[in-house]
């Protein structure tokens, strides 16, 4: 596998060029956050870390809960602030893709928290003001939550958390606040339609003032944001994962509908989202769940597994380490590498096949490597010096969509496999 460990090599020294924020001596080094080290996971539950008025009018005290490591007896230690999903209507810190996500992080070393926010909306059926009004909200709420931890950084230490390594990230809604929390910077780009100034401003009343709100990177898992131009050039690094045939949330770009019923706004997916942070030169990576409905992951231990490889890859190459198990390139956007080639001189045939293809490249040679991948990210097999002609067999395998990538030292080439049953 040497040109696994030279093209993951070259991968994470272009990622430390760009976006690492610590000293890489302080993360790499060992299994921890590169995998599940940790056997159990403790939790702190209703941990109250605000409270603001509802778009409703109710005063709504806001908690969260808080996933360890069992026995971990580290000082300093990255945080991950998960919002939950449910529309802006529905949903609680206990949702179970969430505390999934924060258990299997955990495991992994990290410190992880489920927070609440605000939920529903000031008029019903919603207009396009008050759901913009709503997602402002939960913003606000998941600042506050941030602000908290660095508060209990500079004072009682409970929880041991580094104030510099924060990372927010959230499912379906809970994904459109972080991804508003990290673009959704300038005043001026909301008070069309709602009174930023009134509601508390961009940092808003939810408790904790005085300490910075701000996160290191943004999980974005099927969720999407209402401007995709708030994405600048020097704005922080974002991951995606996303279902391309989301009925809920767009991919792309589309009308959203709350509840499937009321069309509210046209947003940018994440297939947007990814798209143009390419064409701004900014660090993102973007994974497609093939012929997945929206949050996959939520009742298919697959798409978790493959969710908590991808996210936990990106965060440890954000801290400058290099994965030990990283997933396949091919479902990836990313910028400073060729990352994705398609071209005209790759056939395999049959396609759709029962299970024998032919794969034929005319410049294959030894230094290229093929891997075929399953609908949930999973490595099914994988070829090395390749000849111009190479047989995959596939019939073992059930049918339904498979990819392969095709790749050396610096190019990328990425397709779709159906095999009929």
């Amino acid at each position: 596998m040497q040109f696994q460990k030279k093209y993951f090599l070259l991968f994470s020294v272009i990622l430390f060029a760009f976006f690492t924020k610590a000293k890489s001596n302080d993360y790499c080094g060992s299994l921890r956050y590169d995998t599940e080290i940790f056997q159990s996971v403790q939790t702190t539950s209703n941990i109250t870390f605000g409270s603001n008025t509802s778009s409703g009018g109710v005063l709504t005290t806001l908690k969260l809960d808080v996933y360890e490591p069992t026995g971990d007896s580290l000082a300093m230690r990255p945080l991950i602030v998960w919002v939950h999903g449910g529309s802006f209507v529905a949903g609680t810190k206990t949702n179970a893709d969430i505390v999934s996500l924060c258990q299997h992080f955990a495991k992994r070393g990290y410190v992880c928290a489920s927070i609440e926010y605000r939920l529903g909306f000031s008029v019903f059926p919603p207009t396009s003001a008050s759901a913009k009004q709503e997602v402002f909200l939960a913003m606000q709420d998941m600042k506050a939550a941030i602000r908290y931890f660095r508060k209990d950084a500079a004072t009682t230490n409970t929880f041991r958390i580094d104030p510099s390594m924060i990372f927010g990230g959230g499912s379906s809604a809970g994904a459109f606040t972080a991804l508003h929390l990290a673009y959704l910077d300038e005043p001026f780009e909301l008070t069309s339609e709602i009174d930023t100034t009134l509601l508390g401003g961009l940092e808003g009343n939810s408790g904790n003032p005085g300490y910075p709100s701000n996160i290191n990177a943004v999980i974005n898992l099927c969720g999407a944001l209402g401007d995709k131009t708030w994405i600048h050039t020097n704005d922080i690094p974002v991951v995606s994962m996303h279902g391309d045939r989301d009925g809920t949330v767009p991919y792309a770009s589309a009308t959203i509908y709350l509840l499937g019923v009321y069309p509210i706004m046209v947003v940018d997916g994440s297939f947007s989202i990814s798209d143009y942070a390419n064409s701004m030169g900014l660090r993102n990576e973007m994974y497609t769940f093939y012929g997945a409905d929206h949050v996959p992951y939520a009742a298919n231990l697959a798409y978790m597994d493959t969710t908590v490889r991808f996210v936990s890859n990106f965060l440890y190459n954000y801290m400058g380490c290099t994965p030990s198990d990283p997933l396949p390139l091919g479902n990836t956007s990313t910028t400073g590498i060729n990352s994705l080639e398609i071209e005209n001189n790759i056939s395999i045939y049959p396609n759709p096949g029962n299970g024998v293809f032919n794969f034929n490249f005319s410049n294959a040679n030894s230094e290229f490597q093929l891997t075929i991948i399953d609908i949930s990210g999973r490595i099914v097999k994988e070829f090395h010096d390749l000849s111009n002609n190479t047989i995959i067999n596939l019939s073992e395998y059930s049918g339904g969509i498979y990819f392969y990538t095709f790749r050396n030292e610096d190019k990328f080439i990425f397709g779709k496999l159906i095999k009929e049953n």
